[in-house]
């Protein structure tokens, strides 16, 4: 016989089961309200991302440049003119890599705070109100957890592609929790964990499409804008859906 308390904890997953429409549904009633703040926040954003794409171009396209030469000259069957042109390319990779951490450095700290207030404007957005301001160093604490969860994705991602999904999806709302619940990052994982259980899928297509909306608005340049702020805003109603429906506070 199962224990009671891991009976009672199944039924609490089934009820808190996301429907993936009725997230997307209150998620445009949210931004469709909230999309002056929610679009002005993505444009910084924007501008940020685009910053080191316009500092590194004349790199960039010196290495297209370099490039072509060396599809020329292996066309050609030329070794000593391959040669120069693979040191020359190393040359030029490294001191574009050498400048993109540099900017990096910079510029990936703002993004990443940016995309904090962007995600407690989004979950105010869809409560219809303003909540509580969190303290800019709390922001900063919540921005800087933010950069290493990122970071471990992104290794997981590269070395071990399904496990990258899967941490991804597990770790979806620690910010969110922390903003919500005045969590510390260990807490903040722990209940994200707690939350996505039993969610996984609906939460793994709710990345998905949000990912797909996002691709979809890149080739317009300005699309991209809107489609950041209404991904974070179906992010934070998918949130609130389950939060509400737990006992996380």
């Amino acid at each position: 016989m199962r224990p009671r308390t891991e009976g009672r904890a199944e039924r609490d997953s089934q009820n808190m089961k996301l429907d993936v429409f009725r997230c997307y549904a209150l998620a445009w009633k949210s931004f469709f309200k909230w999309w002056i703040p929610l679009c002005l926040i993505s444009g910084i954003i924007f501008v940020f991302e685009v910053i080191p794409q316009i500092l590194v171009r004349a790199e960039v396209n010196e290495l297209k440049i370099t490039a072509c030469s060396y599809i020329t000259a292996i066309s050609g069957n030329d070794l000593d003119k391959l040669e120069d042109i693979s040191r020359k390319g190393r040359v030029q990779i490294a001191v574009l890599m050498s400048k993109l951490i540099r900017l990096g450095l910079y510029i990936f700290p703002f993004i990443a705070l940016l995309t904090i207030i962007l995600l407690m404007y989004a979950n105010w957005a869809v409560k219809d109100r303003l909540g509580t301001r969190r303290p800019l160093a709390t922001l900063v604490y919540i921005a800087f957890v933010h950069i290493i969860l990122a970071i471990g994705k992104l290794l997981a991602f590269f070395f071990f592609f399904i496990p990258g999904v899967y941490l991804y999806v597990k770790l979806l709302f620690v910010s969110l929790i922390m903003l919500e619940g005045k969590k510390g990052a260990g807490a903040a994982i722990k209940i994200s964990w707690q939350m996505t259980r039993g969610n996984f899928w609906e939460l793994f297509l709710l990345v998905l499409m949000n990912a797909w909306i996002q691709f979809l608005a890149l080739p317009t340049i300005i699309g991209i804008i809107p489609a950041t702020g209404f991904a974070n805003t179906a992010r934070a109603s998918a949130f609130n859906m389950i939060w509400k429906k737990g006992n996380y506070a």
